[in-house]
């Protein structure tokens, strides 16, 4: 279980106990934990929310939870987000693109993807009934399932980088097992929504990764970090008319 505390400290602010001496092959190698942190995550959320659903209304509910969320993971893929976006809606070279995702500084596009993003988001969150509440469990596994589709089945675009590291260790059968477990639970939970929600996006994951994959010849850390996250919103929006 050392490789899923070792996600779960870099990944989550939950507060637990960092393993020492951490390898770099340990810390790469974590990834292929990252659906389980989704798991943990996702059951906080479906805790919180049936606690404040006899007390709270759904805009006060759906604001919680996202907030909750962020404080869950610190923001770390929002981060990733806002850097592709400023990066991938610049219209530039590729090359330029890819100096701008690397530049912490936050613009215009990155600012626009956000609000748009959060906004869309906690419409969502705030939607859910209480029968609906267990996509609050899948979102955050399925998302952290997903956005493999990119760190397995497309290059790494730049020649060094903390998500180099993912794509080297990626393995198909970890990665396939993963996907059947996940699969299984989302329908077990959610009914046709789940195979649904999954289907959907890692289709929609796939074409994308391929289509950035084709302009920038590669992936980053960052896109993987934005795969999350539009993975996230993804499998809410999908899901919800099968939910209802």
């Amino acid at each position: 279980m050392r490789g899923l505390l070792i996600a779960l400290t870099f990944f989550t602010r939950i507060p637990l106990p960092v393993p020492q001496d951490i390898t770099t092959e340990e810390f790469t190698r974590s990834y292929r934990f990252y659906p389980l942190v989704g798991l943990i995550i996702g059951l906080l959320l479906w805790l919180l929310a049936k606690a404040l659903i006899p007390y709270f209304p759904p805009l006060v509910i759906g604001a919680i939870l996202l907030g909750a969320e962020l404080m869950l993971t610190g923001g770390i893929h929002l981060d990733g987000f806002m850097d592709s976006m400023d990066g991938l809606l610049s219209a530039r070279s590729p090359e330029r693109i890819l100096e701008i995702m690397k530049d912490s500084r936050v613009g215009a596009h990155a600012s626009m993807a956000l609000v748009g993003l959060l906004l869309l988001k906690f419409s969502l969150l705030a939607s859910l009934t209480p029968s609906m509440l267990t996509i609050l469990i899948i979102m955050p596994m399925l998302a952290r399932w997903v956005f493999q589709i990119g760190v397995i089945a497309f290059p790494y675009a730049r020649s060094q980088g903390l998500g180099k590291g993912f794509h080297e260790a990626s393995q198909w059968v970890t990665f396939l097992l993963g996907g059947a477990v996940i699969f299984g639970l989302s329908f077990y939970l959610l009914g046709l929504a789940g195979p649904v929600a999954f289907g959907v996006s890692a289709l929609i994951i796939t074409l994308m990764s391929s289509r950035i994959s084709a302009l920038l010849g590669g992936l980053t850390g960052d896109l993987y970090g934005a795969f999350i996250e539009l993975s996230e919103v993804i499998c809410l929006l999908v899901a919800f008319p099968f939910l209802r």
